[in-house]
């Protein structure tokens, strides 16, 4: 009989067993296939049963732990996930035509246990068919007295803007922990405010654990990435349950995460929703000798801009779009070659747009989330062609690529500008980049925040649940 598989699966159990704390026990195998379960107690909670399940197989196998808290719904909840697991892994076993090595590992920790909540992690662990393993994770928060798995969402208080706080938080932290440029697309991508890029997180007694699987933040993040968030800066919007500290005090000492975020980041903080904005925008560069010094401009003030390209002059100046997306600003699509987009059909317009976001994500990973269609020319027929990425206009325009001097250009935006407009300029011209300059100084000087278009519309969220509360 080959026992070369099975005695390898012990090994795994016993890994999970000791990273467990609990006692160990053996299994006998009588046969190529052997199913095996078994039942201890969890060393930390005692009232816990950990449910072990062991599978050996010649060509590939699994062993599991999971634990049971004799609460039905609860337990439901793991037992599904660990059987959902369980039968993915056998499916691709079967898929393979080649019998090699193949193995799944499956293990917890309970990071917090109290009245009111608890917070499990299973570390997964899957090689098929001799190919390099993949490590993945899973959380699951329950509230005990309700019995039911949270979400994110059921942390916080009706209409609670916690996403964006969420997402400002784990922005600057994560980029100080990887030491990434002013202004990673990747890192933004997987901390954007969206609810699938925290679907992952403990509630602990004191502060909200968030995890980022792997490649959430770019294809160089192979392990998770973990952040702990103190509970307190989330005290307007947490539901008053999980704010009590007698019902969240864990039922042992709660061992603290090592590092605590304790206060809303400073520098790349969200922008100011009370203060004012305006987004300056910059249409048919890039132009390295002008569009440069626009990019000067903007460090000088502390401020950002979103730059409309066209794709036929990116492939040509990678390096000025490198430099745009590094410094913090927003990269959009102004086509391929400037044709009026209204014109075309739909393959057409999926080439001048599709060709320019693909040219643009490969010079610089950043993929551009706004579209600003040529002369501003639009339709229901360009927007379905174009799919799910925004069109942006403009507010004010002092065609500067007509007049080409400075004075008139200053002088028609100045003399419009206000609160939450939208500014638009050309990069290819000298004397455009030489108002824009002074537009900003002034601009800067009446208090007003550069921001790109993705802020500008992040602001104009935040103003609603401002008015709503």
């Amino acid at each position: 009989m080959k026992t070369m598989g099975y005695k390898r699966i012990l090994t795994l159990l016993g890994c999970c067993i000791l990273f467990l704390g609990t006692a160990g026990y053996i299994v006998k195998a009588n046969s190529t296939e052997k199913k095996t379960a078994s039942i201890q107690t969890d060393q930390t909670y005692p009232n816990v049963e950990i449910q072990t399940l062991v599978k050996d197989l010649t060509d590939g196998g699994y062993a599991i732990s999971y634990p049971s808290f004799g609460k039905k719904e609860i337990d439901q909840s793991i037992q599904a996930y660990v059987t959902d697991q369980v039968a993915h892994y056998e499916k691709k076993l079967k898929k393979q035509s080649k019998k090699k090595k193949s193995e799944l590992t499956i293990t917890y920790k309970i990071v917090h246990y109290s009245k009111q909540t608890l917070s499990v992690v299973f570390d997964e662990y899957e090689s098929v068919n001799g190919e390099k393993g993949t490590s993945s994770l899973k959380t699951f928060t329950f509230d005990l007295p309700a019995q039911k798995q949270m979400t994110l969402k059921n942390l916080f208080k009706e209409n609670a803007n916690y996403l964006d706080r969420l997402s400002a938080i784990s922005y600057a932290e994560l980029k100080k922990q990887m030491k990434t440029a002013d202004f990673d697309p990747d890192l933004q991508k997987g901390t954007r405010a969206a609810n699938q890029n925290f679907s992952q997180f403990a509630l602990l007694e004191n502060s909200i654990v968030i995890y980022f699987k792997p490649y959430q933040l770019g294809a160089e993040q192979t392990k998770t990435k973990t952040i702990a968030i103190q509970k307190d800066l989330f005290k307007d919007m947490l539901s008053d349950a999980y704010k009590d500290e007698a019902a969240n005090k864990n039922k042992v000492k709660e061992t603290p995460p090592k590092h605590i975020v304790n206060e809303m980041p400073q520098q790349g903080a969200p922008i100011d929703p009370t203060k004012k904005v305006v987004a300056m925008t910059f249409d048919d560069g890039p132009n390295p000798s002008s569009t440069n010094v626009i990019l000067d401009g903007l460090k000088e003030v502390n401020g950002h801009a979103t730059f409309f390209v066209l794709g036929s002059r990116v492939q040509y100046y990678p390096e000025t779009i490198e430099r745009m997306v590094k410094e913090g600003n927003e990269v959009g699509n102004h086509s391929w070659d400037h044709p009026q987009l209204t014109r075309l059909n739909e393959a057409q317009v999926k080439h001048q747009i599709g060709d320019t976001q693909a040219l643009i994500k490969q010079v610089s990973g950043y993929e551009p989330l706004h579209v600003r269609p040529p002369y501003g020319a639009v339709n229901a027929n360009v927007r379905r062609y174009i799919g799910n990425v925004g069109v942006t206009l403009w507010d004010i325009d002092p065609e500067d690529w007509k007049y080409r001097n400075v004075p008139h250009s200053v002088q028609a935006v100045m003399s419009q500008v206000g609160d939450g407009k939208v500014i638009l300029m050309h990069d290819i011209y000298q004397t455009s980049a030489e108002a824009a300059v002074e537009i900003m100084k002034q601009l800067h000087a009446q208090g007003y925040q550069l921001v790109t278009i993705s802020q500008l519309e992040q602001v104009k969220k935040e103003r609603e649940q401002l008015h709503l509360q």
